[in-house]
């Protein structure tokens, strides 16, 4: 990333359809909010691959364990990116679990006509994942409340409520 004094909202602000997503320097990830945050929703970056790195918030396997919907989130923006992976390349229950640590690459592609996202990854290679125990870490997919996020402090992070 670079060292200008630009801040980052106004860089958002910024950026046109015909621009590229802005990388990490030496990861050479990209934010999520880059890309959902576009005038377009991410649409304009169809066809393009991307390494995206982030925590799964919610998981789900599909069509008899061939394939997975993820949400993956980065903390970049509070939107969430839809990732699909394909069962051929990872095995799907490793990667479902809520709080999962991924890095991936794949292709940003339009969804089907009906789905409420603009844009989603079809994974093409895992570069890492940092499994999660769910008994130590015990984020449901339903919404914590204060109290309970008082008991655990290290979730505050992971949720969307703080």
């Amino acid at each position: 990333m670079s060292c200008d004094s630009t801040p980052p909202v106004e860089k958002m602000s910024s950026i046109t359809l015909t621009d590229s997503v802005e990388e990490a320097q030496f990861s050479k990830r990209v934010l999520i909010r880059s890309i959902l945050l576009r005038p377009d929703g991410g649409a304009g970056l169809a066809g393009r691959t991307v390494r995206i790195g982030g925590w799964v918030k919610t998981g789900r396997e599909q069509g008899n364990g061939t394939f997975a919907f993820l949400e993956l989130n980065d903390g970049s923006c509070p939107q969430n990116l839809q990732v699909i992976v394909e069962a051929s390349v990872h095995p799907l229950r490793k990667l479902v679990a809520t709080g999962t640590s991924v890095h991936v690459v794949g292709e940003l592609k339009v969804p089907p006509e009906g789905a409420k996202q603009t844009i989603e990854l079809r994974v093409k290679d895992f570069l890492h994942i940092g499994a999660v125990d769910p008994a130590k870490y015990p984020l449901p997919k339903a919404r914590l409340t204060l109290e309970r996020l008082r008991e655990i402090l290290h979730l505050r992070p992971r949720t969307n409520t703080v």
